[in-house]
């Protein structure tokens, strides 16, 4: 049994975002992953603003590839196309890429990666977590932070069964080279309550379909992005798909600590997660470092996810869907409110 300070599972962007901060404070911490990296994941790959200036703040001298995209394309049926320039790219990443620069810098840090599938927790009598893998090795640990995705088996020791209703279902399919420089967009009803998008990255374009709607099968939201492919002539070819959990989950005791999309913390609009896996790592290593409760250290995080629940509610119903349809007539306002959110989340050091 080996015994260690934090052992964080998932080496994802929050589990290596935050094993680097630790290392860097000096904390003694492990990450446990199953995959062999570098590895690719279901996700647009895009960084906002907001989240790469985070990831500059947090991670000083990281260098990772990206092309940077600022037209933005919005389209709603068969409207006239809605385009406007942010004010600050979009930093389009392969995640196979992106992942593996992060877990490098908290390599290069000292960090220890070490392969394996977590398989239950276990409270000790002294306030420590026992941490038990598949393989029977066992690890005694102050903390363990879950940074292990969508499908988080510490999620479910502590939540219990999946419930998909909360859950958002993304679909995707990539087409090798760059035949675009824009994100664009698609609403419409018979998407409600989701989206066709498609991203254009380091040498790939990237389409998708995500949806909120859990309750229909997965074949109908299948037709529906195939429908939506046949209707851009995208061509045929093998789609990828990953549940995202929609509702956040906080651990009942200060030493296990859920971030990323383990917590339930990616926009409830958009599907964005990168920001706040790295916001919610962060928020977890000053936890472990000030010793204090997450709840506390990721207060804002957790208000800020209550908010969002009440605008997706907003955005899908029948006013809200009306008012889209009739700003992006208007890409003028479009962009003011683009760029505005991109920049309204500011982020200081505490």
């Amino acid at each position: 049994m080996k015994t260690v300070d934090v052992v964080i599972i998932g080496a994802g962007p929050a589990g290596s975002v935050c094993g680097s901060l630790l290392k860097r404070a000096g904390v003694d911490c492990v990450i446990i992953d199953h995959a062999d990296f570098p590895r690719d994941k279901v996700c647009g790959g895009g960084l906002t603003v907001k989240a790469w200036r985070l990831l500059d703040s947090l991670l000083p001298g990281l260098t990772y590839d990206f092309r940077p995209i600022n037209r933005i394309r919005l389209q709603f049926e068969g409207d006239s196309v809605c385009e406007f320039d942010a004010e600050y790219p979009i930093r389009m990443t392969l995640r196979k890429d992106f992942d593996n620069s992060l877990l490098q810098y908290y390599k290069q840090a000292g960090g220890e990666l070490i392969k394996g599938s977590f398989a239950r927790f276990k409270q000790q009598d002294d306030g420590r977590v026992l941490v038990r893998l598949k393989s029977g090795e066992e690890f005694l640990c102050k903390y363990l932070v879950a940074a292990d995705g969508g499908n988080s088996r510490i999620r479910r020791q502590i939540a219990g069964p999946v419930d998909m209703k909360r859950h958002a279902l993304f679909l995707e399919y990539y087409v090798d080279g760059n035949h675009h420089d824009d994100v664009f967009v698609h609403f419409s009803h018979q998407y409600k309550p989701g989206v066709f998008y498609r991203f254009s990255s380091n040498g790939r374009d990237m389409y998708g379909f995500a949806s909120a709607d859990t309750n229909e099968d997965y074949p109908r939201h299948f037709g529906k992005f195939r429908d939506a492919l046949t209707k851009f002539q995208v061509p045929e070819g093998n789609v990828r798909g990953a549940y995202i959990p929609l509702k956040t989950v906080c651990s009942p005791t200060d030493n296990v600590i859920l971030i990323g999309d383990a917590g339930g913390f990616p926009n409830k609009l958009t599907g964005e997660g990168l920001y706040d896996a790295f916001k919610t790592a962060y928020n977890a290593s000053r936890a472990i470092i000030e010793k204090k409760s997450f709840k506390d250290t990721n207060s804002e995080v957790f208000r800020k996810m209550q908010n969002q629940q009440k605008v997706y509610e907003f955005f899908f119903s029948r006013f809200g869907f009306w008012l889209v349809r009739r700003l992006l007539h208007h890409p003028g306002a479009i962009k003011w409110l683009f760029d505005t959110k991109m920049k309204r989340e500011t982020f200081t050091k505490q």
